[in-house]
């Protein structure tokens, strides 16, 4: 549990981070409805449910980056799949939940970072809702246990970072993955940060150098 709880919701909320970087429309909408719930104090937890866009903007960022990106499972019965896959009773199926969150069969624009496409105003997207197209936390009876305090938490901290801190990705570095139980950068991921609402000539920076200070991401 302290191993689930900690590393994948610092990998969603590293990957989310990015993805707003890079989204200059989406993080604008992210610290607008920021700023009209919580009017400058800090998150409670009746709060959460009405910072809808950032809810939808961390779960498109699980689908994109989902934690983790395979699952294991194995079969209790002989089977046979869609396709005339044959299961074999034990057999160990691996499911990789990144490359059904970016099948274009699946989704419309899959490789687009799209908070949108989760209805704001409809149910929290679940597997079960979306019929099994998204899975960041698996499904039937061996699903996450922790999928509702890992939402809670990513909420309230990705809430209280975008309220308070402007960031920009520190240009030309090459930002790639790897993967384990979550999926990982590389070399770290570097950003520019500032406190909102300040000149841009007080930008942070990652170095350290000076007056400045820096964020890794990892």
């Amino acid at each position: 549990m302290l191993v689930a709880g900690h590393e994948t919701t610092g990998s969603v909320l590293t990957w989310t981070l990015y993805l707003l970087s890079k989204d200059s429309s989406a993080l604008k909408k992210a610290q607008e409805e920021i700023d009209k719930v919580l009017g400058g104090r800090i998150p409670t937890y009746d709060d959460v449910k009405e910072l809808k866009y950032l809810n939808r903007c961390i779960h498109e960022s699980m689908r994109l980056y989902p934690h983790p990106p395979v699952l294991i499972r194995r079969a209790q019965a002989a089977d046979i799949l869609p396709g005339n896959f044959k299961v074999n009773a034990g057999q160990d199926i691996m499911i990789s939940v990144y490359n059904i969150h970016r099948s274009p069969q699946v989704w419309e624009g899959a490789e687009d970072f799209v908070p949108e496409r989760f209805d704001l105003e409809g149910p929290v997207p679940n597997e079960t809702n979306t019929d099994f197209r998204f899975i960041p936390f698996s499904g039937g009876p061996r699903k996450c246990v922790g999928d509702q305090f890992a939402l809670l938490e990513a909420i309230i901290a990705l809430a209280i970072f975008v309220q308070n801190m402007n960031f920009e990705l520190v240009p030309d570095q090459k930002i790639s993955m790897t993967t384990g139980a979550t999926i990982h950068t590389t070399n770290g991921l570097y950003m520019k940060l500032s406190p909102r609402n300040i000149k841009e000539d007080n930008f942070f920076s990652l170095e350290g150098k000076g007056n400045n200070h820096g964020l890794l991401l990892s």
